[in-house]
């Protein structure tokens, strides 16, 4: 919470950078890109880390779902090249 203090600009570029992961996770999905989609949930995870005092239960519970539904795809998407 110290950093946010310290650096005020800091908030709203975090904002503006996690409404672009919201809309790369959208696209990452919709192209059936799973590993961005991966990366783009540790980002969200790290980011809710900052924004504790609004939205950070929110967008961690976004980061968290979008890093496993990247995991389990890939699994999947492997599985199936094999057959």
């Amino acid at each position: 919470m110290e950093l946010v203090e310290l650096y005020p600009w800091l908030i709203p570029s975090l904002l503006l950078v996690t409404v672009g992961t919201l809309i790369g996770s959208y696209f990452s999905f919709k192209n059936e890109k799973y590993v961005m989609m991966m990366g783009i949930g540790m980002v969200q995870t790290f980011i809710s880390t900052l924004l504790i005092t609004s939205v950070g239960s929110i967008l961690f519970g976004i980061g968290l779902t979008q890093f496993y539904l990247g995991i389990v795809n890939t699994k999947r998407v492997k599985a199936m090249s094999h057959e």
